[in-house]
């Protein structure tokens, strides 16, 4: 079923692209307010360059400049443009857009696009309109969900602490390999609302806990609303979900509402993507496209560069923290990470991970519990994926995010990978956690669907192959567990095979 859904957005997407080229060739966007134009003389030499003024030109007023020297062209075509220029003495021969507020709303637009616009804003408030209530239902059942941890003891310390650990370095890398090839450089972004002020690390640091839950939730305030929701989960799994029965209850009930939900929401992914794609491109001249495409291309090879040194950094921990052979190692893992990336599912991997890691010498006891928690919160290659998309579109609308704000967004990434890990099309979904959480438009995603499938791949490989690697670790610090006690040991639980499609 996801499978499908995924072959139904690429299909969206691709007419998406389609009807945008279109647009953009046969119905051109007017001149909007705000666009950076420059205007060129009959040698080509520039003759004026500055901004659209931010009103509508009228027949009287067209062509004429404000006191802060913009001028008023916003509504025109090109050659209503060069005609009201030269009418105010400009002899201009060609209007060159240099930069279009892309991810803003166009102000005057054909009707066709005006359309699309509203079909892919109506999409993105149903993803906003999705968010609380992801946190609230299935952070919280993801974290009392993982058992007793005074039952689980020394085996369940270990497993948390690796997990959580390997997650924090995965998305630090994909920061760090974004900032080095500064991917959305360049692409001038804007959104619609008026520029928020960088909060201090003091500010992030206060905004953890929230005054009011109910308020921060209500404030769509990310942050306080993920640390009241782990806190709540942290107590249900220290009193017990027996003892918790009625309130955990309530909270998995609201965890399947939510799944039933974001199911709904991505049934119209391909119209709400596809309808983005084609805004977006119907309102670009074509000379940006091909800046865009270059972006892109740089955020892919980002992403699959850091999943490389993160699997790296995992295979180095086999000989450092397993004391086992790597070579051997990932000899043994190769049948598992070959089904990842043919299943493009960790879940669904789970079988084959068990049966290799036992071959590694994992105890069954150990594998069993390992890998099924691993399958559903170990997520090292999403929380790189989603904390390098942030920093993408942080770069691409020109806000330079604080060493604070890229540290919130490495825990921010961390806890919507474990959270939301299950939900179809996950990526998607999480996405707007992240960004939503250091303040980022959220118009921007759709764009990355068109590089995401092979992404997604790696990603889901990377993920099962951390959950080898902590596997055998856990096994080396925990020797009084046997595998030749096995026989002893009861089954592992069986997890829904397709709970974390689209890792």
């Amino acid at each position: 079923m996801a499978g499908a859904t995924t072959g139904k957005i690429l299909f969206g997407m691709l007419v998406g692209v389609v009807v945008g080229v279109l647009l953009m060739y046969f119905s051109p966007v007017p001149l909007q307010p705000g666009d950076t134009v420059r205007i060129l003389g009959a040698d080509g030499a520039t003759l004026w360059e500055g901004k659209v003024a931010k009103k509508i030109a009228t027949e009287t007023d067209a062509g004429s400049t404000t006191p802060e020297g913009e001028v008023l062209l916003a509504g025109l075509s090109e050659d209503q443009a060069l005609a009201a220029l030269s009418q105010r003495g400009v002899q201009g021969t060609a209007i060159q857009l240099v930069n279009r507020e892309s991810m803003a709303s166009a102000a005057v637009m054909p009707p066709i696009t005006t359309v699309l616009y509203i079909i892919g804003q109506l999409f993105i408030k149903l993803l906003k309109m999705l968010i609380i209530p992801l946190i609230v239902a299935t952070v919280l059942v993801g974290v009392a969900g993982l058992g007793d941890v005074g039952k689980m003891g020394r085996l369940g310390k270990h497993t948390l602490l690796l997990y959580i650990g390997t997650m924090l370095v995965a998305a630090t890398i994909g920061l760090i390999m974004v900032a080095l090839i500064q991917p959305g450089s360049g692409l001038g972004w804007t959104s619609g609302g008026a520029d928020a002020e960088s909060p201090t690390v003091q500010d992030l640091i206060l905004r953890i806990v929230p005054d009011n839950p109910l308020g921060a939730m209500v404030q769509l305030d990310v942050i306080g609303t993920l640390f009241f929701t782990i806190l709540v989960g942290i107590a249900v799994l220290k009193l017990g979900k027996h003892k918790c029965a009625p309130f955990f209850n309530f909270f998995e009930a609201l965890n399947d509402i939510v799944y039933v939900l974001v199911g709904w929401v991505m049934w119209l992914a391909p119209l709400g993507v596809g309808a983005l794609l084609a805004y977006f491109i119907g309102i670009q001249v074509p000379e940006y496209i091909s800046g865009l495409l270059a972006s892109l291309g740089k955020f892919a090879v980002c992403v699959a560069a850091g999943l490389l040194l993160h699997f790296l950094f995992l295979t180095v921990l086999v000989p450092l923290l397993a004391k086992y052979p790597p070579f051997r190692f990932l000899a043994g893992m190769s049948p598992a990470l070959a089904t990842a990336l043919g299943t493009d599912s960790s879940s669904a991997t789970m079988p084959v991970t068990l049966t290799c890691v036992r071959n590694l010498g994992v105890s069954k006891r150990i594998a069993g519990f390992v890998v099924p928690v691993g399958a559903t919160a170990n997520m090292d290659g999403t929380a790189l994926y989603e904390a390098t998309a942030a920093l993408f579109f942080a770069q691409a609308y020109g806000v330079d995010l604080t060493i604070g704000q890229q540290v919130l967004v490495v825990f921010t990434a961390v806890a919507a990978a474990v959270g939301a890990a299950g939900i179809p099309s996950a990526g998607l979904v999480t996405m707007t956690l992240v960004l939503t959480a250091v303040g980022l438009p959220l118009e921007g995603i759709a764009l990355l669907f068109a590089i995401d499938r092979p992404l997604d791949m790696m990603r889901t490989a990377v993920n099962v192959y951390g959950d080898g690697v902590a596997s055998r670790v856990v096994q080396t610090w925990n020797p009084d567990i046997r595998p030749e006690e096995d026989d002893i040991a009861t089954a592992y639980e069986e997890v829904e095979p397709s709970a974390a499609y689209g890792d």
